[in-house]
């Protein structure tokens, strides 16, 4: 943490879903926010907060992309030894993508993003399991914004 934030606690973690959750739409599983939302809403809270930093977490490349895009210098993310690379037409679930499924480097780095995000001082996140990690591993944070979008 020290070598991604240097000394610096001000730091905004954000978590999102996208991939299978998108493109299967599971019956009782949360509704992750559009990425646009989200932008926004890590926009309101960083005008008001005015964070050193945003760390972020995801394994959808199309909103990771998104996201650099729109906070640069800022964002600070761990990302994985290699691309997801999700087909949104085939919609198999995550966990059997070939980049995964087996890959204990991309599982520490998940991992490892868990626990940075936990120890952030404020939190935006969809709800997903990772979700549960990283309030399960904090202390507690300063501001909370969880999307409650319902379930497919």
């Amino acid at each position: 943490m020290r070598k991604l934030f240097k000394q610096s606690k001000n730091i905004l973690g954000v978590l999102t879903r996208g991939t299978d959750y998108i493109a299967r739409k599971p019956k009782q599983h949360p509704i992750p926010p559009n990425v646009s939302i989200l932008i926004n809403d890590v926009k309101e809270m960083d005008n008001k907060y005015k964070y050193d930093y945003i760390f972020f977490s995801t394994e959808d490349e199309f909103i990771r992309i998104n996201f650099t895009k729109h906070f640069k210098y800022k964002l600070k993310q761990v990302k994985p030894n290699v691309n997801v690379k999700y087909n949104y037409l085939k919609k198999d679930f995550l966990n059997l993508n070939e980049n995964i499924n087996g890959n204990i480097e991309f599982n520490k780095i998940y991992l490892i993003n868990i626990i940075i995000l936990s120890k952030c001082l404020d939190i935006i996140t969809a709800k997903c399991s990772g979700t549960a990690g990283i309030f399960v591993l904090s202390n507690g944070f300063r501001n909370i914004k969880i999307y409650e979008l319902g379930y497919y």
